[in-house]
Parts: C-alpha cells; structure tokens; sequence
C-alpha cells in the first residue's frame, strides 16, 4: 500500500492540460496496478448561507472554455463528466436534465511534477538527500560538485466543483481537491480525487484537511 500526500491545498486547476492526460492515459486502464492503494487528497469545500440539500438533482453547466468543437476535448469532458456523476451519485445527487435542482460546474487538470535526487547531500540523517523541484517547471538550482539525478516525474491532479441553484443562480457548496504522487493512470485516480472532493457534502470545512480514499478490488472506498 502506497500512501501519496498532497503538500498544499488545492486551487481552482486548469482544464488544457487535462485533455492530452486523460488521451495518453486511458488506454492504460486494463493494465493499470491492481494493487490495492490510498490516494491521499487535499481538500478544502464552503457553502453558502443557504444550506445544500443531500437528496438533489443536478445537470452540469459547462464553462466555455469546455464547449470545444474538436471531438477529442469534447469527449474529454464527457469522461470527466461521467465521473464526476458517479462522485455526485455518491452524496446522493441524480442527473436531471429538464428541471434540475443545481447546475454543477466541474474543471480538472493533471500536471507533471519535476523530481530531483541530489547525490551526494551530507547532513544530520546521512549522506543521501531528497530534493522535490517547487514546480512542474525542469529548472534546478546550480550547485557546484554536486551530480543530479532526475526522477520519474510525479502527477498532481487537481479538481474544482461548484454547485449553483439553478433557479436564483446562487452558489451553495464549492469544493477543491488535490492530490500529488507517482499514479499516472487518469482514469483510476481522478474518481478517487472527485470522491474526496465531495466526501464532506453537504457540510463543509473551508480549512485544508487530507482526505484519503482507498483504490482496490472493491472499487472506492472512504478511509478514516
């Protein structure tokens, strides 16, 4: 079992990148690790003065930055929608496209993150040292007679729902969720990143906690 934490709490993330992830990396879905794992998220959800119903029904409103023409963005956020239903279904929340109770809006991205290992690095724990580069950005810092080693990139997936009610247009539940690690298979991490993004529905914590969601035969599952 492999345990990934997020080091910050997320951000509204950006879609572009999401459409060439999720094309590279679906097709891996059939063979991706069976092996049980734990993708830890980092979330943070508010909710307006008027309370979000648990039992509810919704229809997503696209921003128009996904009301692409070309084929391949439009069905990737149809995938992503699907998704996005199955964590909604989750928390009780059911499709309904003529006279929904909310419109859901909901953007994804999945970015590569530069790892560095630094040989040798003496200090207090010993004579090896990690070093994680602050952006997906390949620059390093120069330090003279010391050899780099790059690491397999990591992937930081980041999600943004918003919940309007449909009829006064006015926000009732807001949830981000982020998570860093080694995964690069899309479509087996994002549910799980969706999941945790609205496991505190229809309450919210505004403050950045870990929520953590277990990926393994049974499918998802909530851990404390």
């Amino acid at each position: 079992m492999v345990h990934c934490a997020a080091p910050r709490p997320a951000v509204p993330p950006r879609s572009g990148r999401l459409a060439r992830l999720l094309a590279i990396c679906l097709p891996l879905l059939l063979s991706a690790c069976a092996s049980t794992r734990v993708i830890d998220s980092e979330v943070r959800s508010f909710a307006s003065s008027v309370a979000p119903q648990s039992q509810a029904s919704f229809r997503f409103d696209r921003l128009p930055s996904q009301q692409s023409t070309d084929p391949q963005e439009q069905s990737v956020q149809e995938q992503l929608e699907a998704m996005a239903t199955s964590a909604l279904a989750g928390i009780g929340l059911r499709p309904e496209v003529l006279q929904p109770t909310y419109l859901v809006q909901v953007n994804a991205s999945v970015e590569m993150v530069a790892r560095t290992l630094l040989l040798p690095r003496p200090g207090l724990g010993g004579m090896w040292g990690f070093r994680q580069a602050p952006s997906s950005g390949v620059g390093m810092p120069y330090l003279p007679h010391l050899p780099y080693l790059m690491e397999p990139p990591w992937s930081r997936y980041g999600v943004h729902i918003l919940l309007r009610h449909a009829a006064s247009q006015q926000v009732v539940f807001e949830s981000s969720a982020q998570h860093v690690g080694p995964w690069s298979d899309t479509a087996n991490v994002m549910p799980a990143v969706l999941r945790a993004a609205l496991r505190s529905y229809p309450s919210a914590d505004p403050k950045g906690h870990t929520l953590r969601v277990e990926i393994g035969p049974r499918g998802l599952v909530d851990l404390p």
